[in-house]
Order: structure tokens, then C-alpha cells, then sequence
């Protein structure tokens, strides 16, 4: 359904730029906020600042906060009764070639592909219930998840009335190092590194290449993981630039 909103979106912002469009020479700032973090993740407010350089070039640094969402009942004998912390961070940086072939106007208006490189950090406590054959025993799981991904996007951004700007980006290919952290504290006889591969099993969903993990070797009862796959990157923001304009 997100996915479906998202087209949505694109296809009447195309619609409405047909009707509205203007030079944007001279256009240097741009503030924008990041929808696809607030419909994927939960308590998720992400800014992106683009600087334009020259007629074809920019750059642009991203930084905010997102949250993952709640995993719930992690296995058939796993159960979160609550989760007492939630942290996420995101930062960012990527540089921007504008196409001069394929735009008709300059920068930040257009066809554009560039690196970029991205971090996430996620860190939960929860208080979990586990079906120890047949014997509730409860603990407590934290885990603290980083994601450093290194890529190359292609997108098109476009400005309405001359300022506000909806920018997609529509492939982001990346290198992805997935580091994972896990630890269960508490009274209990179960055996931890079942709990922590049903951890690893409730983010697989959420982040291709997680489940490289799993193929390449269980997670040890230290709670430990480090690996390097494949991701990927779209994104939709919208957001306003100024500056002043060349006479």
C-alpha cells in the first residue's frame, strides 16, 4: 500500500509540474523533509539541506531521527510485552550531477544521478516473554543495529511555482555493511541464541540482505554480527528552495 501512495504521488506531482513550470536559475538553497522515512518507520522526522554549486551540480547533507517500528511477537514462543527504549538516528551525504542533455532548465531542476552515503543507527530495549517448553520466563533484549550503505542514485526533482520541490529518487543501488549487537539480560534457562536469531529473523523483512546473516552462520550467543550485502535506496521529499536569483 505504501508502495501504491508513493506512485500516487509521483504521477500527479508529473501532473501538476506540466502546468507549472518556471526557470529555477539562480535557485541555491534547498530544505526538504523526507516522506518515505515517516511511512516506513515510526517517530521518523528526517531534513534533507541541498546546496546547488553551479548549473549542473550540487550537494547535500541529510541528518534526523527515525525509529523501527515495533517487531511485536518475535516467534511462536517469543513474545515483546513492551519496549522501554527506541532510538534512530540517520545521517547522510551525496553529491548531484544534473544531466545539462536531459534538463531542459539548470539546477536543482531535473534528471540527476550521483553518489551517496548513508548511516542508520537503531538501538531497543524491550521486555520480552518466552515459552521455555511450556514455562514463561521473561527478559529483557537490546539490540542495537548500524547500517552504513554506499551507493549511486538516479532521480528527477522538479519545482513548483518556481520554489517548492518534490524529489524522487527512483534506483539507489548499494554496498551495505550490516553490524548487529544483541544481549539478554534477566533470570532464565532458555538458550539466548534462539531468541537472537528470531530477532534477526523479525528484521529480515525490513532490510535486504539481513538474511545473509542467517545463510552464512547463526549468530553466536555473544550476540554478535557483522556483514557486507546489497541495498538499496528510494526515496520521496518534498521541500522549498531560495536564494537570490541572477539578474
Amino acid at each position: 500500500m505504501k508502495h501504491v501512495i508513493f506512485l500516487l504521488l509521483f504521477f500527479i506531482s508529473l501532473a501538476v509540474h506540466a502546468q507549472s513550470v518556471r526557470d529555477t536559475t539562480g535557485l541555491k538553497n534547498g530544505i526538504k523533509v523526507d516522506l518515505t522515512s515517516y511511512w516506513l518507520y515510526r517517530n521518523a522526522v528526517v531534513f534533507t539541506y541541498e546546496r546547488v554549486r553551479n548549473p549542473q551540480q550540487s550537494w547535500g547533507i541529510t541528518a534526523g531521527i527515525q525509529q523501527l517500528p515495533g517487531l511485536g511477537t518475535l516467534a511462536d514462543n517469543v513474545k515483546v510485552i513492551r519496549e522501554t527504549k527506541a532510538r534512530g538516528l540517520k545521517l547522510g551525504a551525496e553529491y548531484r550531477f544534473y544531466l545539462q542533455k536531459e534538463n531542459k532548465f539548470e539546477a536543482p531542476h531535473g534528471v540527476y544521478i550521483g553518489p551517496y552515503v548513508s548511516f542508520h543507527n537503531y538501538a531497543n530495549d524491550r521486555d520480552i516473554e518466552v515459552d521455555n517448553n511450556g514455562v514463561i520466563e521473561n527478559a529483557t533484549l537490546s539490540t542495537d543495529l548500524n547500517i552504513l550503505n554506499i551507493g549511486v542514485q538516479l532521480g528527477y526533482q522538479f519545482l513548483i511555482n518556481n520554489r517548492w520541490a518534490v524529489d524522487l529518487v527512483f534506483v539507489g543501488p548499494s554496498i551495505s555493511n550490516y553490524s548487529f549487537k544483541s544481549t539478554i539480560e534477566g533470570n532464565y534457562t532458555f538458550d539466548p541464541d534462539n531468541v537472537n536469531n528470531e530477532v534477526i529473523l523479525g528484521l529480515i523483512d525490513r532490510f535486504p540482505g539481513f538474511e545473509k546473516f542467517l545463510n552464512e552462520g547463526e549468530i553466536t550467543s555473544k550476540g554478535k554480527l557483522n556483514h557486507w550485502g546489497y541495498g538499496y535506496r528510494y526515496q520521496l521529499q518534498v521541500g522549498y528552495f531560495f536564494g537570490r536569483k541572477k539578474k
